[in-house]
C-alpha cells in the first residue's frame, strides 16, 4: 500500500487536468462530424476515441474511493484489451454528440472526486486521477493527427480554439492587460509570450516548407527566449502588443494554408505538433489564467464597458462631425465604421438569450451586414450617426444591467457583449486615432476647415440678420458673442499656460450667460469684428506652438472649445453635415 503523501496540490492538479482536457476535446470537437466515424490509420474512429476516453474517466470515482478506503486500486475490468475493446464496440450506433455528452458526465465526475480529496490523500488516489486524464490524453494525440486530411481540417482546429482564447483576452479589457496574472507576470507579457511562440512556429514551418520538407527546425532555449519576450514587452502599449498578437495569428494561419497534405503529415506528422504546442495546446495552457479576470457578473462587465467605451467615445468626439466622412485608413468612411459598430450592437438584443442559455442561434451574414451599413451610412448625417451609435452603446447597457446580478453570465453571452463593444472598439481606435490632429499644424487645418462654413454662415446672415432669433431661442448676435468668449477662453489658457478645469454644466451655462451678457451693448457690425479678431488670434496662437505634438491639456481642450463647438450651431445656422 502507497503512503506517500502527494506533493501536487488540488489545485495545481485540478489546473493540469483543465489545461490537457481543453487542449485534446477543442480538436476533437472542431473536426468534422462527418469524419468520426472514419476509421482512422491509427486503428480507432473518432467516435470510439471519444467513448474509450469517457470510459476510463467513468472508472476514476469508484477506484479514488476505493483507494482511500483500503488502500489498493479494485481491479473494475477484465483486462484492459477487453475493457477498450467492449468500449469501442458498444459506441457504434451513438452519435459524436451523445458521445461528447458522456466524455462531459465522466470528466466533471473526475474534477468533482479532485475536489473532494482530502489534503493528504494518498500518492495512488493521485495516480489513478492522473493516469485517467493528464497522462492518457497525450496517448490520443496521434488520432487526432490522423483525423486531420487537410490543410483546413487544421486551421479548423486553430480558428476553433483561437476564437475563446481571443475573445477572453479581450474581455479583460486593454487597461488590465497591465494587471499581474496568477504566475507572476502580466496579461500583456502573456500576449506578447503568445504572440512570440505563434510568430517563432511560423517561421519554422516556413523554414520547413521551403527546405522541401528536408529542415525541421527545433527550438531548444525556452527559458531564455520566454524571458526574452517579457524584457521586451515592458512599458510597450498593450493595444501594440494585441497588435503583435493578430498579426502573429494571421501569419501562422497564412503558413498553414500554404502545406500541402503529405507536408501536414511528414515525420510523423512534426507539422501538426508544432501548430499544436504553438496555438491551440498553447490556447488551453493560459486560458484559465485568462478566465480568471475575465467579468463573470453584470456589474464587472459593465465596468469593462465603459472602461472601453470612455476612450472610444471621446476619440469619436474629438474626431468632430465633419471629418466623418473622410476616408479611413481601412478604405471606408468614419460615418461608415461608426454605422457597422452600431448596428452590431443592436443586434445583441435579438441573440442574447440563446446566448444565455449557452446556445448559438442563427446570426446575420457578417459581409454582408458590413457592406449593407457602409452603403446606408452614405445617406445618414454626421449627427445622426453619432446618435445612433450613443443609443446603441446605452442599449447595451440596458441590456446587461437587466441580467441577475447575483449570478455568472455564460461565456457564450459574456463574449458576444465584449466582442461588439469594448472588444470591437479597440479594432477601430486606431483609425479613429490616426484622423485626431496632433501638431499645430494638424490643429490650425483643422480648426480653418470646421471655420469655413461657421464664418460663411454667419456672412450670410448678414450685420442685419444678427439680431433674428435661432432654433434654439437666442439671437444669431448671441451665438456668435458665446462663440467670441470660448475662442477667448482657449487663446487665453494657451498663452498664459493655465488650463481651467473642474467644467460643470452649472459652470458651463454660467460662462455661456456671461458671454452674452458683456457683448449685449455691442453692435452687430462690431461684434463680427471681434469674432474675426479673436478667430485670428486663436489660429496664430496655435501656429507659434511649434512643431511638435500639441501638449496633451491644448488637445483636450482645444477642440472643445472651438471646431467641436462650432459645429454644434450648425443646425442652428442651416449647415448640413
Amino acid at each position: 500500500m502507497s503512503t506517500t503523501t502527494p506533493v501536487t496540490s488540488k489545485a495545481e492538479l485540478l489546473l493540469r487536468i483543465s489545461q490537457t482536457y481543453r487542449g485534446l476535446r477543442s480538436a476533437l470537437e472542431a473536426l468534422p462530424r462527418e469524419r468520426c466515424g472514419e476509421k482512422l490509420r491509427t486503428g480507432w474512429t473518432l467516435n470510439e476515441n471519444i467513448a474509450h476516453l469517457a470510459a476510463w474517466e467513468e472508472t476514476v470515482p469508484k477506484r479514488v474511493a476505493a483507494v482511500l478506503e483500503g488502500g489498493e486500486d479494485p481491479k473494475l475490468y477484465e483486462d484492459i484489451d477487453g475493457f477498450n475493446a467492449r468500449v469501442a464496440n458498444d459506441s457504434h450506433g451513438k452519435t459524436t454528440d451523445e458521445l461528447l455528452a458522456r466524455w462531459s458526465a465522466a470528466h466533471e465526475a473526475v474534477l468533482e472526486t479532485v475536489r473532494s480529496l482530502p489534503e493528504d490523500a494518498d500518492k495512488l488516489a493521485v495516480d489513478v486521477i492522473e493516469w485517467n486524464t493528464t497522462g492518457h490524453y497525450p496517448d490520443h494525440y496521434g488520432d487526432v493527427s490522423a483525423a486531420i486530411k487537410d490543410k483546413d481540417d487544421l486551421v479548423g482546429i486553430v480558428q476553433t480554439s483561437w476564437t475563446p482564447f481571443r475573445l477572453a483576452i479581450g474581455a479583460i479589457g486593454l487597461p488590465s492587460l497591465d494587471e499581474k496574472t496568477w504566475t507572476g507576470w502580466t496579461y500583456k507579457d502573456l500576449v506578447a509570450h503568445a504572440a512570440a511562440w505563434e510568430d517563432r512556429a511560423a517561421s519554422r514551418l516556413a523554414t520547413f516548407r521551403e527546405s522541401g520538407a528536408k529542415t525541421y527546425p527545433g527550438v531548444d532555449d525556452t527559458d531564455e527566449f520566454n524571458a526574452a519576450v517579457v524584457e521586451r514587452t515592458r512599458g510597450r502599449e498593450a493595444r501594440d502588443v494585441l497588435g503583435e498578437l493578430d498579426a502573429a495569428h494571421g501569419r501562422i494561419v497564412g503558413e498553414i494554408g500554404k502545406l500541402t497534405r503529405e507536408q501536414l503529415h511528414a515525420n510523423d506528422d512534426w507539422v501538426i505538433a508544432v501548430v499544436a504546442g504553438n496555438t491551440y495546446g498553447h490556447y488551453a495552457d493560459h486560458l484559465d489564467e485568462i478566465f480568471a479576470s475575465v467579468p463573470k457578473r453584470p456589474d464587472a462587465l459593465l465596468g469593462k464597458m465603459r472602461e472601453g467605451w470612455r476612450p472610444f467615445r471621446r476619440a469619436v468626439n474629438r474626431l468632430g462631425l465633419s471629418a466623418l466622412s473622410d476616408t479611413t485608413p481601412s478604405g471606408w468612411t468614419y460615418k461608415a465604421m461608426l454605422s457597422h459598430i452600431a448596428n452590431w450592437m443592436e443586434k445583441l438584443a435579438g441573440e442574447m438569450p440563446n446566448r444565455l442559455a449557452g446556445r448559438r442561434g442563427p446570426f446575420p451574414e457578417v459581409d454582408t451586414e458590413n457592406a449593407r451599413e457602409a452603403e446606408a451610412s452614405a445617406s445618414r448625417s454626421a449627427h445622426e450617426v453619432v446618435e445612433r451609435l450613443h443609443a446603441a452603446y446605452k442599449g447595451v447597457v440596458d441590456l446587461v444591467s437587466a441580467l441577475p446580478s447575483d449570478h455568472d453570465i455564460d461565456f457564450q453571452a459574456t463574449r458576444l457583449i465584449v466582442g461588439e463593444t469594448y472588444g470591437h472598439f479597440v479594432e477601430h481606435q486606431a483609425e479613429i486615432d490616426a484622423a485626431l490632429p496632433r501638431t499645430p499644424a494638424d490643429f490650425v487645418a483643422r480648426v480653418e476647415r470646421v471655420w469655413t462654413p461657421f464664418r460663411a454662415a454667419i456672412r450670410d446672415r448678414g450685420r442685419a440678420g444678427l439680431g433674428a432669433k435661432t432654433s434654439s431661442g437666442w439671437t444669431y448676435k448671441d451665438l456668435v458673442a458665446h462663440a467670441v468668449g470660448w475662442m477667448d477662453q482657449t487663446v487665453r489658457e494657451m498663452q498664459t499656460n493655465e488650463f481651467r478645469t473642474g467644467w460643470t454644466k452649472e459652470t458651463i451655462q454660467e460662462f455661456n450667460d456671461r458671454s452674452v451678457r458683456t457683448h449685449a451693448l455691442v453692435g452687430p457690425e462690431a461684434m463680427i469684428d471681434e469674432l474675426d479678431t479673436v478667430y485670428r488670434r486663436l489660429v496664430e496662437t496655435v501656429r507659434g506652438l511649434g512643431d511638435g505634438e500639441i501638449d496633451e491639456r491644448i488637445a483636450s481642450t482645444l477642440p472643445y472649445y472651438t471646431y467641436l463647438h462650432w459645429e454644434e450651431h450648425f443646425a442652428e445656422l442651416g449647415i448640413p453635415v
